[in-house]
């Protein structure tokens, strides 16, 4: 499960993600994924092939509104670096 909230300590939105391995009965502890201070991260989707999690937002402030995405290997235990399609295409592996 992927999800946006403003409930943080900067009060911009930003993103969350819990991994159920038992068909939702119970899930594993809240890993926030976005980590931003000068944008709010919205519109979240999540996509998932076997042990592939792939999480995607949008962060979205007054000058830009950049795709941004984080990737699990191993079921959404961790996450790789965020990644940021720049203006130019190239990605940006930000915070």
């Amino acid at each position: 499960m992927a999800w946006h909230t403003n409930d943080t300590v900067n009060g911009n939105e930003e993103v969350f993600f819990r991994a159920s391995n038992d068909g939702g009965k119970t899930f594993g502890d809240k890993v926030y994924l976005s980590h931003t201070v000068s944008s709010d991260s919205t519109r979240v989707e999540i996509d998932s092939d076997g042990d592939i999690v792939a999480v995607q937002w949008w962060e979205t402030n007054q000058t830009a509104d950049v795709p941004a995405m984080r990737i699990s290997n191993d079921y959404g235990e961790t996450f790789g670096p965020s990644l940021k399609l720049s203006k130019n295409g190239t990605i940006d592996e930000g915070g």
